[in-house]
């Protein structure tokens, strides 16, 4: 169970994905870093073509999780200049990028171990 709901970790991943994908996130990726991280179990890491959309993204997952019970424990980078946000739904991890930060991190090599659930282009 993750936050005040009963949805299944890959069910809200899947879930943060369909709504990224709503307010036209791109490059969607959901990763299965079970057994190799300890902080999450599922990864979603996606691209915003700009900071404003990438607010955009954060805002309208929170918000509509919130609607269906599901809170976060914790966000990240939600000043001007962010080009990198998280939020930690426990066993699910959202990293939204704008295009040039996440080829600057490599981020997509980070678990080269890991299983791909879902990639969206």
């Amino acid at each position: 169970m993750v936050g005040e709901t009963k949805l299944e970790a890959i069910d809200l991943a899947r879930r943060v994905a369909d709504i990224a994908l709503e307010k036209q996130a791109e490059n969607i990726i959901i990763t299965d870093i079970r057994g190799l991280s300890s902080i999450t179990d599922y990864q979603v890491t996606l691209s915003a073509d700009n900071q404003r959309l990438a607010r955009a993204i954060f805002d309208d997952v929170i918000d509509k999780l919130k609607k269906e019970g599901v809170r976060p424990l914790f966000s990240e980078g939600i000043g001007q200049d962010s080009e990198w946000l998280i939020v930690d739904y426990g066993a699910v991890m959202l990293h939204i990028f704008t295009p040039q930060k996440r080829s600057f991190f490599d981020f997509d090599h980070l678990w080269p171990e890991a299983k791909t659930v879902l990639a969206l282009q």
